[in-house]
């Protein structure tokens, strides 16, 4: 059951990038003021994840 949840919720972290992605391409066409913006969430959302998910197992392993 957990492992179905976890598959999950990473297909849906997939999803969310694929469209940030998208979301930054567009913005970056049309020439809006909110590119700069899109271009900091799209990469600082996954190395905030990848910080998490490393302070988490450096306290798992206490």
């Amino acid at each position: 059951m957990m492992e179905r949840l976890r598959r999950i919720l990473a297909m849906l972290l997939v999803i969310f990038l694929v469209l940030m992605v998208f979301v930054m391409l567009y913005l970056g066409i049309t020439g809006s003021r909110y590119f700069l913006i899109s271009v900091y969430v799209t990469l600082g959302f996954p190395l905030l994840l990848y910080a998490f998910m490393f302070i988490y197992k450096l306290l798992k392993n206490r």
